[in-house]
């Protein structure tokens, strides 16, 4: 029992010491190989060096950075601002909002358009939406937002969204507690 115990409390020092030595082994064979690249001469030195060349490239390439995620949040909630604003709760139903919030409009047994159109958005006068800030952490993001209309008091609101089918959605409009009186808006 005691050599079982022993051993389980040492794994991960051998597994470590393992690791180490396999890095070692790789790192030299590397070094080998550029030791053996650095003996070529004429064209069989032109030709080696271009195919690291090459690698190189494709290393780069396909490690750049995908699509830049916060441009998206900010087409997202610019498409919401102007869907909101012409008062198309087509668009923002069908397109801008995620499947949760779509799912809770139209758990009152309406289709998520007439929720919209019954709640207090079809009173509002010329919404405006500004974009503060944008974190985006892998599918989800949270922007800061200042929201001002006509009539209306502006306040300051974290919008979350959500990747859903490879595009940014709203998952929510307004975190709890972050909405902020006048005077503390900057």
């Amino acid at each position: 029992m005691r050599h079982r115990l022993v051993r389980i409390v040492t794994w991960p020092l051998r597994f470590l010491r393992r690791l180490l030595g396999l890095v070692g082994r790789l790192l030299r064979g590397v070094g080998g190989l550029f030791k053996k690249l650095t003996r070529l001469r004429g064209r069989q030195r032109i030709i080696a060096f271009g195919l690291v060349g090459v690698a190189v490239v494709v290393v780069v390439l396909a490690l750049r950075p995908g699509p830049n995620e916060e441009k998206e949040v900010r087409a997202t909630l610019d498409r919401y601002a102007q869907a909101t604003r012409a008062k198309d709760y087509q668009t923002l139903c069908d397109d801008l909002f995620a499947k949760a919030i779509v799912a809770g409009l139209t758990n009152a047994n309406l289709p998520c358009e007439v929720a919209l159109k019954l709640s207090s958005l079809e009173t509002v006068r010329d919404p405006q939406l500004t974009v503060l800030a944008v974190e985006v952490s892998g599918d989800q993001a949270a922007a800061r937002t200042r929201s001002t209309a006509v009539g209306e008091q502006p306040s300051l609101d974290t919008i979350k969204l959500v990747k859903e089918d490879g595009e940014w959605r709203i998952a929510s409009l307004s975190e709890p507690g972050t909405a902020t009186t006048p005077s503390a808006t900057p």
